[in-house]
């Protein structure tokens, strides 16, 4: 496997997460509905949840390690004198764009609301995951918001451009 091309080693890992994926939700779905809740005994759980909810975390984990790792190694091995590319700050763009994505996360988080609020029939009033919650609500319609505007500019100057 040390000297698999890069191709067929991330299409090896694809379906081996695919059939572990497949096992734990045939798993979770089939497989008994009998073990009670334990916060309330009136409810019946599936007796895979916590395989299930295990299962993607650790996809979640891998995923933001493998990621994190990628980033710091395009980092390192970029090609500095590739900074401008066919006269785009391509470097800059980069950099404006990770640091705009950190800083948009890091305003909707503070300016986000901490209020306790009704769940299903229930109080929710932990204030970290409420405002995180709103972070990440806030912080998609801000980027869906931008990439229209982009769309929408880019349009328009190309119907300018062929005028």
């Amino acid at each position: 496997m040390a000297h698999w091309p890069a191709a067929k080693l991330s299409a090896a890992a694809l379906y081996a997460l695919l059939a572990v994926a497949a096992v734990v939700f045939c798993a979770f779905f089939f497989i008994g509905f009998d073990k009670p809740f334990d916060e309330d005994p009136n409810f019946i759980e599936p007796r895979f949840t916590t395989v299930l909810i295990g299962f993607v975390w650790l996809v979640l984990a891998i995923a933001v390690v493998a990621s994190g790792v990628s980033v710091v190694r395009s980092m390192r091995v970029r090609d500095k004198s590739h900074n401008v590319s066919n006269g785009i700050p391509v470097a800059r763009i980069a950099l404006a764009t990770g640091g705009g994505l950190i800083v948009c996360l890091l305003l909707t988080f503070l300016l986000g609301s901490a209020e306790p609020m009704l769940v299903n029939g229930i109080r929710y009033t932990d204030r970290m995951w409420l405002k995180v919650a709103d972070m990440f609500i806030y912080t998609a319609i801000i980027l869906l918001l931008v990439a229209i505007i982009a769309v929408v500019c880019s349009n328009v100057r190309n119907a300018r451009s062929r005028r």
